[in-house]
């Protein structure tokens, strides 16, 4: 019986056929981890943004409130018994630009240490105030102004810190005050210095926030050493990825909201803040992208080019990672009428 086997020729067609049959499942299988590596990547940039603007967009719509102190009343609490600033109070709200004139100053007055450490040089930083309800009811009258705030619930002794700032209010009348050392009370009550007045009960007292936002460097860094920065809220990183923030405040003008940085609003247009606009510009922590980003990124009032565009006002590094801007304006609800 005579056999026959496969050709030199034949066989070099197989290997070739196999080799780019190779190549070709190969170079789907590489093309569809590096489309995954990004969609990730964009995954978690969209969803840090999305934290980002929801955490700060809930504390601006708090801005001003006090309660059941209707804004409209003008009502100026006493701060007989706080160590807060009481000129800051009209405003609410304050910001600046990172390493503008003054700065220490600024530093200083908003009262976070880690700013000067770690912020990021021509981003913003921006605080605001606000009584955080619905508060606790005072379960008896108070006797004299310096009494105690006695409440129906024991959370008192957990709501209100030794050091902690507090409004109490019965509706026509509120006092700012710190929260002294409790020892010796029960945990339904509130210890204070001496208030301007005596409070009934049914009266209630609040935590009032002092909230700080801006953008610093975590110390740490990416694969290729590039550092990583972080959205911060109150000296502790909220989101990271955050590398830039820019806040447009809306003051009325008239008949008309103009939309101004902070190194251009006086002292006194802080009182006629009536919006927020507050972009973002996220990365990824890590590096995805094979070539440098050329991309340009619009935040309000402010455009952040790749790094080496001549005249730029904002630039990024190139550093492979995948970025994207967010942006949102915010109407203050609880303005008070000046």
């Amino acid at each position: 019986m005579k056999q026959a086997g496969l050709s030199l020729v034949e066989l070099m067609i197989a290997l070739l056929l196999s080799t780019l049959l190779t190549l070709g499942i190969f170079t789907m299988y590489m093309d569809s981890t590096e489309t995954s590596r990004i969609s990730r990547s964009l995954a978690r940039v969209q969803e840090s943004g999305r934290i980002a603007l929801d955490i700060m967009a809930e504390d601006l719509r708090m801005l001003g409130f006090l309660g059941c102190s209707y804004p409209m009343q003008d009502l100026r609490p006493s701060f007989l018994a706080s160590d807060l600033d009481e000129a800051f109070f009209t405003s609410g709200i304050r910001g600046a630009v990172v390493g503008e004139e003054d700065w220490a100053d600024i530093v200083d007055d908003f009262g976070v240490g880690a700013l000067a450490a770690n912020a990021v040089a021509g981003s913003d930083v921006f605080q605001l105030r606000y009584a955080n309800g619905p508060g606790l009811a005072l379960d008896q009258d108070m006797a004299a102004p310096d009494s105690v705030i006695s409440t129906g619930s024991d959370e008192a002794v957990t709501r209100f810190r030794i050091g902690g700032n507090a409004l109490i209010t019965n509706c026509a009348t509120a006092d700012m005050f710190t929260v002294r050392d409790p020892d010796g009370f029960e945990d339904n009550e509130v210890n204070h210095d001496a208030l301007s007045t005596t409070y009934p009960e049914g009266s209630r007292v609040l935590q009032f926030r002092t909230i700080t936002y801006w953008v610093g460097d975590t110390g740490r860094t990416d694969q290729n050493g590039n550092a990583i920065f972080a959205l911060y809220q109150n000296g502790l990183e909220a989101v990271s990825g955050v590398e830039r923030m820019q806040v447009l405040f809306g003051v009325r003008d008239g008949d008309q909201v103009s939309f101004l940085t902070a190194d251009n609003i006086t002292d006194d247009e802080w009182s006629e803040i009536e919006a927020a606009q507050v972009g973002l510009l996220v990365s990824d922590e890590q590096a995805v992208l094979e070539e440098a980003d050329a991309k340009q990124y619009v935040l309000p009032g402010l455009t952040v080019a790749p790094s080496g565009t001549a005249g730029a006002a904002a630039t990024y590094p190139a550093d492979g990672r995948l970025r994207t801007t967010f942006t949102m304006t915010v109407k203050v609800r609880n303005q008070i009428d000046q």
